[in-house]
């Protein structure tokens, strides 16, 4: 059933490697093919047509579970013996990330540890085919060695297997191996392939129902929302975990109907009292839908609003069965926005945020925040930055944390305003309502300390001992009794509620020829650096004569140990680093488009090629396989093993934090909306103005009359 080819395998050199007390005497990449359709198809076609039913949410699900099962094969079933000799199956990524020296737990690796179902370079399903890389190691037992254990004999016995039938012996126990851990033939098997599978669509359309119901964010009852630890993203267990529960009475308390057509008789977890649909295409579900518009999760410390919110930012992926959080899901585009400080920015326009800043003693020409630029931008300032990169990408809701953001940026008391009247910040609690009538951006905020926010927002979800409550009307009663003489902003309202200020939307950048020229797929190796926690854009090979490289290679990291929402972890990583040497390619292809359609085109091209294409360029792959002679497969293999799919907002936030990177901006466009605002404005002030002059000049009449 499976199709096997055998490729070189850069990591392990034959004969020379040790590890523990086993010596490897050779080991290969072993790339797997089967038929979609020979997998799924039990006796009759329900398994194949609720498949091809669920298209590609489908594929990515079915080839999550394929690489969790090889990842998961125990040692029973993974050890195999010939001649002295034992083959062992093991992920592409197990071995480099279990010799990186800030790896704390060795025998972890990356495929069993994200929750998610990301698309990878390892495994993937083609339109009729599922596709699997492995390493296999084909190892010298410790027993059959002389007492010496002499170098010579390890050589000897690596030769004699290579000499014997290497090439056999693998494909030989590859497929024992992948007949044992991948077996669908097995109802089991087959049920859990299709659970998963039914999962990852249960979470998309519960997607399409939020733009449908326009809502921001869906979370479950009987969801279990906390970690088992800081370090895990395994579920706690329950109890001392609280199952979640919408707030009762509450307009957010409410309940989806979702369509899984064929699939629905493959999905089991329910909650047990939503077992059964009300049709046999239809799955149930109650929980909290937080609305577009401000919303607010406010508490006591440690009451569980943080908690929420990192609920709310995983939804953007679909989680695998068992997750906790796997019948909740949020808009496609929302996007995490922090302070950073100390990142790097280039010509970014957060005059929304920062203006009229004081100016130096000797300098005649203010600094224009339209285009400001900083190689170690302030909290406040870099937060201003995110979240004005977010709406340049298209973003539609924000997710704000009060813990990780800049105190002055978030909000800004009267006594304050009172005392200090020249202030260059306006801060976030001021422009969240602006920037959702006029862009519909919606904002989700967590705040436990700062009472003014009260003012802003449509809805308010109070934390309390982990059960959550609304308490929008109670809100709206505090904000009534202490908002009484708040300073009033030329006669609109509180000055919490200011317009959007249409010179503070960013217009679409684009990075400048002379910076993205040094940047190609085939010249520029991706690494990871700082534990994991940034990328470096070095030369595969830096010229003799390069006097100026130690500064270049300076000006190529980029530090996303803040990017909360890269959660596919180094993988993840990596692949946004390849992913921004593609934009910084495709920005001297098309010099007319800027970052959101770059961006966007890259989505299309991921959706239509896969990562693994856009990992190894056009030249590493030859025809349905990997070109192992391709030096950015050798890359990626001595790198991080594979590589995932990552979002393009994440793209565009490592994109924008690349060091040295210069942007351009694209000459602005006519926005209609805003010139037919201006227009209607101005027919409003002529047609008071003839009526105020109508009644003066009656008034006259009257007079003279």
């Amino acid at each position: 059933m499976w199709s096997v080819s055998l490729l070189e395998d850069p990591v392990h050199p034959s004969g020379v490697g040790k590890e523990h007390l086993t010596r490897i005497l050779h080991s290969t990449i072993v790339h797997s093919t089967i038929s979609l359709q020979t997998v799924l198809q039990s006796g009759d076609n329900a398994h194949w047509d609720a498949f091809q039913y669920g298209d590609r949410v489908a594929r990515v699900a079915l080839a999550d579970f394929a690489a969790r099962k090889f990842s998961g094969v125990s040692s029973a079933l993974n050890n195999y013996s010939q001649g002295g000799v034992s083959f062992e199956l093991e992920p592409l990524d197990k071995h480099t990330t279990s010799l990186s020296r800030t790896r704390r737990r060795s025998r972890a690796h990356a495929s069993a540890s994200t929750p998610y179902m990301i698309e990878r370079t390892d495994a993937f399903c083609n339109q009729d085919s599922l596709e699997v890389y492995l390493r296999v190691l084909a190892r010298s037992d410790p027993d059959e060695m002389t007492d010496d254990g002499a170098e010579s004999d390890i050589d000897d016995k690596a030769n004699s297997l290579k000499n014997g039938g290497f090439d056999e012996a693998i494909k030989t126990a590859v497929s024992q191996i992948s007949t044992s851990a991948f077996d669908l033939g097995n109802a089991s098997t087959l049920s859990a392939a299709m659970n998963h599978i039914a999962t990852a669509i249960l979470q998309e359309r519960i997607r399409s129902h939020l733009i449908e119901l326009d809502a921001v964010a869906f979370v479950a009852d009987e969801s279990i929302l906390p970690r088992k630890n800081g370090a895990s993203a395994a579920p706690m267990t329950s109890p001392p975990a609280v199952p979640f529960a919408a707030p009762p009475d509450s307009v957010m308390n409410r309940t989806l109907s979702v369509d899984l057509g064929k699939l629905r008789r493959f999905l089991t977890g329910l909650p047990a009292p939503l077992a059964n649909g009300d049709e046999e295409t239809t799955a149930t579900l109650t929980g909290m839908l937080i609305p577009r518009g401000i919303t607010l999760i406010v508490g006591g410390g440690y009451h569980g609003k943080s908690t929420i919110l990192r609920c709310i930012a995983a939804g953007i992926y679909n989680k695998i069965p068992g997750d906790g959080r796997e019948f909740c899901a949020t808009v496609h585009d929302a996007v995490s926005v922090r302070a950073e400080d100390g990142r790097y920015v280039n010509n970014c326009n957060v005059s929304a945020f920062i203006s009229n800043l004081p100016t130096p003693p000797g300098v005649t020409k203010a600094l224009d925040t339209s285009h400001f630029s900083s190689g170690e931008a302030s909290g406040s300032t870099s937060q201003a930055a995110n979240v004005a990169e977010a709406l340049e990408m298209g973003s539609s809701a924000f997710l704000v944390d009060e813990d990780v953001s800049a105190a002055n940026f978030m909000a800004r008391d009267g006594r304050m305003r009172s005392l200090v009247m020249d202030e260059s910040i306006t801060p976030l609690l001021y422009r969240v309502n602006g920037l959702y009538h006029t862009h519909g951006i919606s904002s989700i905020v967590v705040v436990g300390g700062v009472g003014d926010w009260l003012d802003v927002p449509d809805n308010v979800v109070l934390m309390d001992n982990y059960l959550c409550k609304d308490a929008t009307a109670k809100a709206r009663s505090v904000s009534r009794q202490f908002s009484h003489g708040h300073v009033q902003y030329k006669g609109r309202g509180v000055v919490h509620r200011l317009d959007w200020d249409h010179k503070g939307t960013p217009n679409p950048r684009r990075p400048v020829d002379a910076f993205a020229e040094r940047f190609s797929l085939e010249t520029t190796a991706v690494s990871l650096f700082d534990g994991g926690s940034g990328l470096s854009l070095h030369p595969t090979e830096y010229p003799d004569d390069d006097a100026d490289g130690e500064e270049e290679e300076d000006e190529r990291f980029i530090d996303l140990s803040r990017c909360e929402q890269l959660l596919g972890k180094k993988p993840q990583l990596y692949g946004c680093g390849v992913c921004v040497v593609w934009l910084l390619e495709a920005s001297r292809k098309y010099p007319k488009l800027g970052m959101p359609d770059l961006l966007k085109k890259l989505d299309a091209v991921l959706d239509e090629r896969g990562i693994l294409s856009v990992v190894l360029g056009d030249g590493g792959l030859v025809g349905n396989g990997v070109n192992d002679k391709s030096t950015t497969w050798k890359l990626l293999l001595n790198t991080m093993g594979c590589a995932y799919r990552p979002r393009r907002y994440e793209v565009g936030q490592a994109l924008t934090r690349l060091r040295g990177i210069v942007f351009e901006e694209l000459p602005a466009e006519d926005d209609r909306g805003v010139a037919a605002a201006a227009a209607e404005e101005e027919r409003k002030k002529r047609e008071l103005a003839e009526l105020w002059s109508a009644r003066r000049d009656n008034q006259k009449a009257k007079r003279f009359a």
